[in-house]
């Protein structure tokens, strides 16, 4: 009996997560309620503080459950620049056809003000841009060992740079609609970007 209980709450705790999702898309952070995500999920307030301590508790449950939009640690073939084009194209990919990756994502970049209690998701979400960082770095590195890397550049200045470029690539990518001209140029866009970090050959 309490495993069936213990299961039920579980999933309640879920529906709680994807009824925020939704909520906070449609309203965004600011004008969502926990009651409004109550309501929407058909459960009591009550339940919403049961699974989550406030709001900011709940959104980092949502932004759990989509998990890391980029993996760059995948075992794929082709030297380090290869591979991470194919992880930056991957993540692309991935908003395209997963929509609650995409919109968690757009309640990150869009819909959000990272102030008062969030303050804490700020950090949250930072921290998750210093990983980031951390695994195009190594990449870096490991294409000027392969020797692959356009000569005199710093791999660690070159992944700032693609940090900054990936995270303004996916914000403005958000904002547009599906056949927009920034959406179909941005793979181009990624693969240019890759491109001119490489030697000439």
């Amino acid at each position: 009996m309490a495993r069936k209980t213990k299961a039920e709450a579980e999933r309640t705790k879920q529906h709680l997560i994807t009824a925020a999702r939704r909520v906070f898309q449609h309203h965004g952070i600011t004008n969502t309620s926990l009651e409004s995500v109550a309501l929407a999920a058909g459960v009591t307030r009550g339940a919403v503080y049961w699974h989550f301590r406030n709001k900011s508790d709940l959104f980092l449950a949502v932004r759990s459950q989509t998990g890391k939009l980029l993996q760059l640690k995948q075992k794929i073939p082709g030297d380090a620049l290869e591979k991470l084009e194919s992880g930056l194209l991957e993540a692309l990919h991935r908003l395209e056809t997963d929509c609650e990756a995409r919109s968690t994502f757009e309640i990150m970049l869009w819909k959000c003000e990272y102030v008062g209690e969030f303050s804490a998701v700020r950090n949250n979400l930072m921290s998750g841009g210093r990983d980031f960082w951390q695994e195009v770095h190594q990449l870096y590195r490991q294409a000027a060992k392969e020797k692959i890397l356009r000569p005199k550049l710093n791999p660690r200045l070159a992944a700032w740079e693609t940090l900054f470029f990936f995270t303004g690539l996916l914000k403005i990518w958000l904002a547009e609609t599906p056949h927009s001209l920034a959406r179909s140029e941005a793979r181009e866009t990624i693969r240019q970007h890759v491109s001119s970090k490489r030697k000439p050959r």
